[in-house]
C-alpha cells in the first residue's frame, strides 16, 4: 500500500463527514467555533454568544458540513459555505473587500464563488488521549495519533468539495490569519491574496482560489493529501462532470 492509499485508509478508519441539512445537526455544529473563535482565539466576543454556539444571519442560507471522530461518535469540527447566490446581501468577505476600496467581482464569478467560514477543529478533539476519548496518565505518549494529524483538517475540504460540486462552485473565497494560509500552503492547498492584509478582529487576508485549480496543485504537490480531500478523485470536478454526462 503507497503513502496516498494509507492516508485514505487511515481517513476512512477514523472520520467520517456529513453534511448539516437539518436545524439539530446545525446546532451540533455550532459550539465548535464558539470553542475556537470565542474561547480560545478570541475572535468573536464572548459574552455575545452567552448559550455557547457561535451563529449568525448567514447560518440559514449556508451550506454546513461536520466531521466527526468514528471511534467515539464525537462532532469533533465544522465548516460553512455561504454561497454569492443573493446580490443584495453582501457577504462577510465582500462587504470587508468593499472597505477596503476592492470588489469579489473582480477576482471570482459571483454566481459560482462561495465564502468559506467557521471553519474549525474542536479544542477538546485536539486534546483527545486515546481512540477511546478518555484522558490518559502520560499524554506525550498517549496522545492519539489522528488528533496530531491534519486528517481532521483534511476531511472537512473534502466535504467542503463534495458540497461545492453538489451546489455548481467553481471558486473559494476565504478571510484568513496569514498563520492559516501559511499552515494549508504547508498541506499543498494554496490561496491566491484579494488585495494587502486588512483589520479585521487582527490581521486577515481576504483570498479566493479556483477549485480545481487548487486541487490540481494539490495532486502534484501532496497527492497523499489529494487523496483524501478528493476522496481518491470521485470529487474532482472533471471526474463528477463525467459521471452526469454519462
Amino acid at each position: 500500500m503507497n503513502t496516498a492509499t494509507d492516508m485514505l485508509t487511515r481517513y476512512s478508519n477514523y472520520f467520517r463527514t456529513q453534511l448539516a441539512a437539518t436545524p439539530a445537526l446545525i446546532r451540533t455544529a455550532q459550539p465548535i467555533p464558539y470553542q475556537v473563535y470565542c474561547l480560545r482565539r478570541k475572535f468573536e466576543n464572548e459574552a455575545e454568544h452567552d448559550d455557547g454556539l457561535e451563529c449568525d444571519g448567514f447560518d440559514d442560507t449556508a451550506v454546513h458540513a461536520l466531521i466527526f471522530h468514528c471511534p467515539t461518535s464525537e462532532a469533533i469540527g465544522t465548516a460553512r459555505l455561504i454561497p454569492f447566490i443573493d446580490m443584495d446581501v453582501l457577504q462577510p468577505i465582500r462587504q470587508l473587500l468593499r472597505e477596503n476600496g476592492l470588489r469579489a467581482r473582480d477576482h471570482v464569478p459571483l454566481a459560482t464563488t462561495a465564502e468559506i467560514s467557521r471553519f474549525a477543529i474542536s479544542n477538546q478533539f485536539r486534546r483527545r488521549r486515546n481512540d477511546n476519548g478518555a484522558p490518559a496518565a502520560n499524554a506525550r505518549e498517549s496522545l492519539a495519533p489522528e488528533c496530531r494529524s491534519n486528517l481532521p483538517c483534511l476531511g472537512l475540504i473534502q466535504e467542503l468539495v463534495r458540497q461545492s460540486v453538489a451546489q455548481g462552485l467553481t471558486h473559494w473565497a476565504a478571510v484568513m490569519e496569514p498563520k492559516l494560509l501559511r499552515m494549508l500552503a504547508v498541506m499543498g492547498i494554496h490561496f491566491a491574496p484579494v488585495g494587502p492584509l486588512v483589520s479585521h478582529h487582527g490581521l486577515r487576508q481576504p483570498s479566493y482560489g479556483s477549485i480545481a485549480e487548487v486541487l490540481e496543485r494539490l495532486r502534484r504537490e501532496r497527492p497523499e493529501h489529494w487523496m483524501v480531500v478528493t476522496d481518491a478523485g470521485s470529487l474532482m470536478p472533471e471526474t463528477q462532470a463525467q459521471r452526469r454526462a454519462a
